[in-house]
């Protein structure tokens, strides 16, 4: 098999990073790049030297390729991967897959029928640390895991871009949420939830939540998220993952890179693990997973992240927002399998 044919749909921050990560990789040739606003979508396409477009159809009709990458807001995403889908183009989606559980559900039944490959876009499984907790995890060297605790604090900034137009368990807390199911092998079968919703409150959204998980294996895990912290936080995020278990315990702090700068203007300390330049190319997670995603295709297999295991992450999410609501434990259906 010759090198993918890929395309990028919405070339905001994230979606500019996937357009570049395909062009530079051996197995992608980048064709096309979709976004509605036109001066956004040349500035990604036109240094990469490949048209740009405002609309999907026009994709699709002046271009031939294989897969895409759709990286719109998730209150587009259906709309957005439909017709690609069903023009039989496999698809790499962003997380999370819609706004609510309902609209995710939806998306996923119109997906099936098309029969293309789909993974949703989680890039801690791609992060090394993260990775290698999940080897520990697997392999034994906790032994049962009883307790675990992840922290993903943000700054008021988060708040003022991202508050706006989407929430904060669906688009940070998410990523925790995913990742204790993954490290503790098991789904969850309880979630209770408290929020605070004071600078978004206009928008209705929530400003920090906690969440407790209770695990079908018996396991505990907490989540702790917000975005408060003050904008001149010297890491993007304040985060970790504390993992306690019956022979052994790990400890993950993702708010240290292993390099700090200090400047007459500020003290920081760069992000080096999700989307570093490394001699002019974009390595770090998210070039992982999209690494994974061009390797499943060409190899005709399922990849890591199905619509499946998102599906429950997003189950999650929404099951934390019931219970928020309404101060009670949320109880889930464990999914098949």
């Amino acid at each position: 098999m010759g090198a993918l044919r890929t395309a990028v749909v919405g070339a905001g921050a994230i979606g500019s990073l996937h357009a570049r990560i395909y062009a530079e990789h051996p197995y992608s040739e980048l064709v096309g790049i979709v976004d509605v606003n036109p001066q956004t979508a040349a500035a990604v396409a036109e240094p990469l030297g490949v048209p740009w477009f405002t609309e999907v159809s026009d994709l699709l009709s002046a271009c031939r390729f294989d897969a895409a990458s759709v990286s719109v807001p998730e209150h587009f995403r259906y709309e957005s991967s439909m017709p690609l889908a069903k023009a039989g183009k496999h698809l790499l989606l962003e997380k999370p897959l819609a706004p609510s559980l309902a609209e995710a559900d939806r998306l996923i039944a119109d997906l099936r029928e098309t029969g293309v490959l789909t993974m949703v876009n989680f890039i801690l499984r791609f992060d090394p640390r993260y990775s290698e907790a999940k080897a520990a995890a697997a392999g034994g060297r906790l032994g049962d895991i009883h307790t675990m605790f992840t922290r993903r604090r943000g700054s008021y900034l988060g708040a003022d871009i991202y508050g706006v137009w989407t929430d904060l368990l669906i688009s940070t807390g998410i990523h925790d949420l995913d990742v204790m199911a993954w490290l503790a092998d098991s789904p969850v079968v309880r979630v209770y939830a408290e929020t605070i919703s004071r600078r978004l409150a206009p928008y209705e959204h929530d400003d920090s939540a906690m969440v407790m998980v209770r695990f079908d294996n018996g396991a505990i895990g907490v989540l702790e998220t917000s975005w408060v912290m003050p904008n001149r936080l010297p890491a993007g995020l304040d985060a970790c993952l504390e993992v306690v278990g019956t022979g052994g315990a790990l400890f993950i702090d993702s708010s240290n890179h292993g390099l700090s700068i200090m400047d007459a203007e500020a003290y920081s300390k760069p992000d080096l693990t999700h989307w570093p330049v490394i001699l002019d190319r974009v390595g770090g997670d998210l070039a992982a997973s999209l690494d994974h995603f061009i390797r499943s295709i060409r190899r005709g297999a399922a990849p890591e992240m199905t619509l499946e295991k998102a599906r429950h992450a997003q189950a999650m999410v929404d099951a934390a927002k019931r219970s928020a609501a309404a101060h009670v434990p949320m109880e889930l259906t464990p999914p098949p399998g």
